[in-house]
């Protein structure tokens, strides 16, 4: 897809180690470090599963992570401006093709990074329901050390991931502002954006 690059190491790399998360020191939020080490257990589970085959664990991973993501929000915030007065007909089907091009990014290659792990250095409270947790991931397939921070919403006593800043750049904005490269080209036609992200999708699966 022309003028749609994403940094996909980068991205794979931060999602995988979300579930690598060693456990840390005490810090302000237990109730994230509680909610990160169980995407541990329970992520790390399924790709580990030796008995599965690849696309089994892709699968079931992709389903198991979706559950811990804000799909939406994400999705909505990637499209900035663009979604001002954007009909709800258009909308929702670019909900549900980020979230399954999301998934099959992080599905399809998450398992060559199983051996790496990520520590907790830190974390930074935004506001009430919204926090930062800062770590460092080494080892594995890594050469060297990888700042990663992970924000966390909060609401109804239910964490999910909303955002990953990888060394400093924070996904979901390289993805907005990318989104709307390709949408000032397109004259805002966000209903052929969606068919684009399903068609990287299937590849991705496909493994393209």
């Amino acid at each position: 897809m022309r003028g749609l690059t994403f940094s996909l190491a980068a991205m794979v790399a931060a999602i995988t180690l979300t579930l690598t998360l060693n456990t840390a020191p005490a810090s302000a939020d237990d109730g994230a470090r509680a909610f990160t080490q169980t995407l541990i257990d329970q992520g790390f589970g399924i790709l580990r599963d030796t008995r599965a085959g690849k696309t089994d664990r892709v699968s079931r991973f992709n389903a198991f992570i979706v559950g811990h993501m804000d799909a939406r929000k994400t999705a909505l915030f990637t499209l900035g401006n663009y979604r001002r007065g954007a009909p709800d007909g258009v909308v929702e089907p670019f909900v549900e093709a980020f979230t399954q091009y999301s998934t099959a990014i992080y599905g399809t290659h998450l398992v060559d990074y199983a051996a790496s792990t990520l520590r907790v250095t830190g974390d930074i409270a935004n506001k009430p329901g919204d926090v930062t947790v800062m770590t460092l991931a080494e080892g594995g397939t890594l050469r060297e050390p990888l700042r990663i921070a992970f924000r966390l919403s909060s609401e109804g006593g239910a964490y999910k991931i909303v955002d990953v800043q990888v060394s400093g750049i924070w996904l979901s904005v390289e993805q907005r502002d990318q989104f709307a490269s390709v949408l000032s080209q397109n004259r805002g036609d966000i209903a052929s954006l969606t068919a684009s992200l399903r068609d990287r999708a299937s590849r991705l699966r496909a493994g393209g």
